[in-house]
């Protein structure tokens, strides 16, 4: 056979192969494609009650219980214990879909306590609202995967048929109390005292709801405060009907006593007064029992016994724009604009600058138009109560490295007065390198790391 007979040969061969696809199966594609859409769609549709997922948005957070019951009309009734937003989420019904796109995926399409999750933390915080659909396993749960996460391999999801009971697991009851209590200081780490009523001892720690997460960071005895020690303990945590369950167990003596937590619930609500400020702020604090039935107070406090451990930890902290918070509410972009070119804060403490000389300083560092970088600190003299730190400010701000050609640096006046207030300016220990200074009276806070 001459080359060119091959040539043809072979192009009729390989253009016989690239035929339409669908002579190799009994239907269309499309057709395909919308009867596996149908078919998950009865799957999530079948269950009386529901699905039960245990929602971990990332794998160092905590977790989240979540109810769904899917609707033929396209609505899916979502129940959470996530309490932001006055228990939005609580109860929330919004439109779903299932589609195809290089594989089956279940949509939220309306804005959701996924999409909520979502958008914390600019969009990094690892939660989702569209998910690609795995398998069904033999039990018949669905399993689903993270679209667009950002960890590698993608978190899985499992739905789980909900029993009938399925809505007393969801936390809703004890969700209401820590938002309660953790709106009492505007703080962006709730900070709390749990104090045991038969035992001398109380336990400091702060909280992220959103990551779910629970640091013990210090203990004390209730009739001396001044005998202290460091506990340094964190766990996730869930939240389950009328209490708030520990993932890793707390199991530590101290002072002699022996303290194990499992879980913690909290009963009776009561409520107190924090004068520190002009206006008197109210203070929540409950009645309840940890899981050794030992009776416990839960209250919101500005007292953090390790607060001022971060004088010792490091003598150089930054914080990221970012990390500056205006009502619980990130500032950064007012900063920007009320500053130029500023790109974090910086705090000093005690920094060694040679020839003996410390510099005690808190100010921005600012990225000038030719590049050059400015230090612009308003120095202190310090004077440290227990976590409250009153700063005694020089009455102008220093610049250090370059000067600087920005003309509204005398904004950081601005962000240094609403730090410090009425010298109302508290310390608390988030975890090891991080602390949140807060000021209750003006509801700001700044989020400094060790960057030692």
């Amino acid at each position: 056979m001459r080359p060119l007979a091959y040539i043809v040969l072979f192009t009729a061969i390989i253009l016989a192969s690239c035929g339409d696809d669908d002579e190799l199966f009994d239907t269309p594609a499309d057709a395909r494609a919308a009867e596996a859409i149908a078919q998950l769609r009865q799957e999530l549709t079948a269950p009386e009650n529901g699905w039960l997922i245990e929602y971990r948005p990332e794998r160092s957070s905590g977790m989240y219980y979540v109810l769904l019951r899917f609707r033929d009309d396209g609505q899916v009734i979502i129940q959470s214990d996530l309490g932001a937003e006055d228990g939005r989420y609580f109860r929330d019904t919004v439109t779903w879909r299932v589609d195809n796109s290089l594989g089956l995926e279940l949509i939220f399409e309306t804005y959701s306590m996924f999409s909520y999750l979502f958008e914390q933390e600019q969009a990094t915080f690892g939660a989702e609202y569209e998910f690609n659909y795995v398998n069904k396993t033999p039990d018949n749960a669905l399993v689903f995967q993270s679209k667009s996460d950002l960890s590698r391999p993608r978190d899985i999801i499992v739905f789980v048929p909900a029993p009938p009971t399925a809505e007393t697991l969801l936390g809703t009851p004890i969700a209401q109390q820590l938002e309660r209590m953790g709106g009492d200081l505007n703080k962006v780490f709730p900070s709390f005292r749990l104090s045991y009523t038969d035992k001398d001892l109380a336990l400091y720690l702060t909280m992220n709801q959103l990551h779910r997460t629970v640091t013990f960071n210090a203990a004390s005895l209730k009739s001396n405060t001044a005998t202290r020690q460091s506990v340094n303990f964190s766990t996730t945590y869930y939240l389950k009907g009328d209490s708030l369950v520990l993932e890793t167990p707390f199991n530590r003596t101290l002072f002699g006593n022996a303290a194990t937590i499992r879980s913690i619930r909290l009963l009776d609500e009561g409520q107190s007064t924090l004068g520190a400020c002009a206006e008197p702020l109210t203070s929540h604090n409950y009645t309840g029992t940890t899981s050794s039935n030992e009776s416990i107070t839960l209250e919101s406090t500005l007292l953090d016994v390790s607060g001022n451990t971060f004088a010792q930890e490091s003598d150089f902290y930054f914080s990221p724009l970012e990390y500056v918070f205006e009502g619980g509410f990130s500032a950064v972009n007012r900063i920007t604009n009320d500053i130029t070119g500023a790109l974090e804060m910086h705090l000093y403490y005690n920094f060694e600058l040679g020839g003996g000389d410390k510099l005690f300083g808190i100010g921005f560092v600012i990225r000038n138009p030719d590049n050059t970088i400015t230090f612009a600190l308003r120095e202190f003299t310090p004077v440290l109560n227990d976590n409250q730190i009153i700063f005694n400010f020089e009455p102008d701000i220093s610049i250090f490295n370059a000067p600087t050609s920005a003309t509204n640096v005398a904004n950081i006046y601005t962000y240094l007065d609403a730090l410090t207030e009425g010298d109302q300016t508290y310390v608390f220990r988030i975890n090891t390198g991080i602390f949140e200074f807060h000021n209750p009276c003006t509801g700001w806070s700044f989020v400094f790391i060790d960057a030692n």
